[in-house]
């Protein structure tokens, strides 16, 4: 990701600006046994049928400086269907009282589970916990019936994002590019979010 776009990568007459995605899959689980947390305060745990808005702060939370809007821009009766579906998995990273990351994990497929979000909150980036948040939700993605596992970054997203998702072994095999119409002039976001992307006005 480059903390400037270029010219082509902006349509100010659209409000939009272009977005490459790449996908990654892993087709076998991991060899090596599930991560230790790095440190005693440390803990990873499923959060039951959460509650919506504490779900939205922290998606928020953990998403608007990579401009996540997925969840925004759906209902609130859809976002909390999703969220209670047994096929749909929410996890939280916390060390001690705080949460510090989010993971959902997406089971709808048959055989195959998607990282449908993954991240931490800004204060606990840098910290030493994503490579055991990271490294344990593949573990908890894999069971017996799964033969793939799989996820997607895009160019608005952390720097070294595709670099770590291929490290824990996820392997790229597709890339599309698409105009995405900018979430902060629909309102969904605050101008603030995603400042490493220009607004496209």
């Amino acid at each position: 990701m480059s903390e400037t776009r270029r010219d082509e990568d902006i349509d100010r007459a659209g409000g939009r600006y272009r977005s490459v995605i790449t996908y990654l899959e892993m087709l076998a689980p991991p060899g090596a046994p599930p991560p230790a947390p790095p440190r005693d305060n440390v803990q990873l745990a499923r959060w039951s049928r959460p509650d919506l808005d504490d779900y939205l702060a922290l998606y928020r939370r953990v998403g608007e400086r990579w401009l996540w809007y997925g969840r925004l821009r759906a209902t609130r009766d859809e976002t909390e269907r999703l969220l209670h579906s047994d096929a749909h998995e929410v996890w939280r990273l916390r060390v001690g009282a705080d949460v510090a990351g989010l993971c959902e994990l997406d089971r709808s497929r048959a055989r195959e589970v998607e990282f449908a979000y993954f991240g931490l909150v800004p204060e606990y980036i840098g910290a030493g916990l994503g490579g055991f948040f990271l490294r344990s939700m593949v573990h908890e993605a894999w069971s017996d019936d799964v033969q793939r596992v799989w996820l997607h970054t895009c160019t608005e997203d952390h720097p070294d994002a595709l670099a770590v998702y291929q490290r824990v072994g996820f392997v790229p095999w597709a890339e599309e590019t698409e105009w995405v119409h900018d979430p902060r002039l629909r309102g969904l976001l605050p101008r603030t979010a995603g400042p490493h992307v220009p607004i496209p006005e």
